[in-house]
């Protein structure tokens, strides 16, 4: 469209405003026919125009705005009795207002019309009810003689999924169109602008005022088709067409086209009405292929679940392929399935021979190193294929296992050829479309041969979500072999793990702790002191003359003393207090939540029950001199068993077989 002479439809007039909706720069020739002002006998205001009060709101609501967020409604003329519409929008540098007659729809009220349709669309199973639901609603909203859904395929080869016509019309429901009738630039088009009008395409258009005014309207409902548009419309034998986006999130999915052979006006609020319906039914379409594709989806990942399941014996791949190839080849349409691990070929249905199929598997790693699957319909014409010998296969899908970071499996599904017969509207290299509402279309019948059934891409997502879950069944079942040849060499570590546990925390002779895990629970307890102010008490205590009873009786009977004293004072402790041999002959108590009055309880017993143990070959009472350190604010573990330690060796200078508390300590 020229930004320079834009022609304009004559169903409504339309204004250029500068930046601030102020000036009337430019407007179009039949402004004075639609409101009774004519912008060449004098210099209009847009308070002329609107009424002051109207005028200021517009500004008012399109200020900082791309848009109005909904039409104005204004009341002109002598009488105030025309009633008008007013839609505004940005532009570049300037504001374009377009200003329509505002015509009652008989009774129908829009609204409550579009609510009702949006039940009924909540009640519409699959595509085709929605589809059928869409164009026989629009044909009734607008009155059109034919309603289409063209959807686009991959190619953008357009695809007539759903009609609504009048009786003596010919049916076009499943012929196809070119691609090149919706071309790259009329689809961008779309994406900007859904909603496309055209009233009469054989009309005298109207222009702007001053008419070398600069100004781009490609987004004006009013612009005047292009002439290729108009072309097109007369080889099709329409004069009035409208036509509405259907736009998903991956891109244009396809197009709703209303036809008439005559002039046909369509008022705005109709049009509005057209556009939120199809916009509706395009979210439904998208969430019903949502739940769709996630049924799909599951059937797939549960037709491997039982045997990733814990409790199932693990299988060989083998065995995996011929239990599931019948479910598998049903699901993704195949009629045969082959898994290639480290060199082994494994087959079911019809595949090629495992020769081709492991020259196969060598190209795609070297062709295709990204994660996701590789699949063509077309072996016979694909570089990578081509000369492979695959006579019965048309089609292929191929996953990556991702078992061997060295070297992938893969697991392939294989189509037979499927000839396809197409009708389409015309033949693509012809320059002559037939007219589609005057006289049934002279069809093209194309025969597409040498293809499989096209790889849909919830196929091709399912295929990989199966080949994550079979590289999980095949590597359960290989760590299944290797555990079973490695039984006894898993049992030795363990024991080997076991001992080193023991001789890491445990004294080897009392089987109590060591020196290096008691001092770890005494940093835990000092950060929980901390942390939470839970007090500890730490006693430190000796065996009384046990360098006397080793050099009477021998080291032998010394050691039997450790063992009983360790045994007596593990089994008279707490649950919650600790023990642990400090080295020789000395001892460590560990009292979790004590203070200094517990803890001198808890010494106090350990003395008294110590003087009664007996150990065979001994005739002397064994005695002990017990230190206690109660945490204070600061302490460390190493200064908390030096004021035990001196506590202790104070008990041993007073005598022995007594307890004493650290300094500074009250008791």
């Amino acid at each position: 469209m020229s930004k320079h002479h834009p022609l304009l439809q004559s169903f409504g007039a339309l204004l250029v405003l500068d930046a601030d909706s102020r000036h009337i720069q430019a407007t179009s020739t039949n402004l004075e026919a639609l409101v009774g002002l004519s912008a060449s006998s004098q210099k209009i205001t847009l308070n002329q125009l609107l009424g002051k009060r109207m005028a200021q709101r517009a500004r008012r609501e399109l200020q900082g705005q791309q848009r109005l967020a909904a039409p104005l409604v204004f009341n002109h003329g002598s009488d105030k009795q025309a009633r008008l519409q007013l839609r505004a929008y940005r532009s570049g540098e300037h504001v374009i207002m377009e200003i329509e007659p505002l015509v009652i729809v008989g009774q129908r009220r829009l609204l409550g019309a579009i609510n009702e349709q949006f039940i009924k669309l909540t009640e519409a199973a699959n595509q085709d009810e929605l589809l059928t639901y869409l164009v026989n609603e629009v044909r009734q909203l607008t009155g059109f003689e034919r309603v289409t859904v063209c959807h686009f395929d991959p190619d953008w080869h357009g695809h007539i999924v759903a009609e609504a016509k009048d009786t003596q019309l010919p049916a076009l429901v499943g012929q196809r169109m070119a691609a090149s009738d919706v071309p790259p630039t009329l689809r961008r088009a779309y994406a900007r602008h859904p909603v496309r009008f055209i009233e009469d395409a054989n009309a005298s258009f109207e222009q702007l005022v001053p008419n070398d005014f600069p100004i781009n309207l490609d987004a004006s409902v009013l612009r005047a088709p292009a002439p290729e548009r108009q072309c097109y419309m007369e080889s099709l034998g329409v004069r009035s067409m409208l036509c509405v986006a259907m736009q998903r999130d991956t891109g244009l999915w396809g197009l709703l086209s209303c036809f008439s052979t005559t002039p046909h006006p369509v008022p705005a609020s109709v049009r509005d009405a057209v556009h939120i319906l199809v916009q509706m039914v395009t979210e439904r379409l998208a969430l019903l292929r949502a739940r769709q594709e996630a049924r799909y989806l599951k059937r797939v990942q549960d037709s491997l679940m039982p045997a990733t399941s814990p409790h199932q014996e693990p299988q060989s791949p083998q065995q995996l392929l011929f239990n599931h190839a019948d479910t598998w080849m049903t699901m993704f349409r195949a009629h045969g399935i082959a898994l290639w691990i480290a060199g082994a070929v494994y087959q079911v249905g019809k595949t090629p021979t495992p020769e081709a199929i492991s020259q196969f598997v060598i190209r795609l790693g070297n062709a295709h190193t990204h994660s996701g699957p590789w699949c063509t319909r077309r072996i016979a014409k694909e570089p990578l294929t081509s000369s492979l010998a695959m006579p019965e296969q048309s089609g292929v899908l191929a996953v990556p296992l991702p078992m061997n970071p060295a070297q992938r499996a893969w697991l392939c599904f294989f189509r037979p050829e499927q000839v396809e017969a197409l009708y389409w509207s015309m033949q693509p290299t012809s320059q002559v479309t037939p007219s589609i509402c005057n006289s049934p279309p002279a069809a093209w019948y194309e025969e597409i041969i040498g293809s499989s059934d096209a790889w849909q891409r919830v196929e091709r997502l399912a295929a990989v979500k199966l080949g994550e879950d079979l590289t999980l069944a095949i590597s359960s079942y290989e760590i299944g072999m290797l555990n079973m040849h490695l039984e006894n060499e898993r049992k030795a570590l363990a024991a080997a793990n076991q001992r080193l546990e023991q001789l890491a925390h445990f004294d080897p002779l009392t089987q109590v702790w060591n020196r290096y895990r008691i001092e770890q629970a005494i940093d835990t307890e000092l950060v929980a002191a901390k942390r939470y102010g839970a007090g500890f008490a730490l006693l430190l205590f000796d065996v009384d003359h046990f360098k006397t009873i080793n050099d009477t009786h021998g080291h032998s009977l010394g050691d039997d003393v450790l063992v009983a004293l360790a045994r007596l004072v593990e089994s008279s402790l707490r649950g919650c207090d600790y023990f642990g041999r400090w080295g020789g002959e000395e001892f460590v108590v560990l009292a979790t939540h004590s203070d200094l009055q517990a803890a001198l309880g808890l010494a106090e017993r350990l003395r008294t029950l110590l003087t009664t143990l007996h150990v065979e070959g001994l005739k002397q009472l064994v005695t002990v001199s017990i230190g206690i350190a109660v945490w204070q604010s600061g302490d460390s573990c190493k200064t908390l068993i030096a004021r035990a330690d001196q506590a202790m060796y104070r008990a041993k200078r007073e005598g022995r077989d007594r307890v004493e508390i650290a300094d500074g300590e009250i008791a």
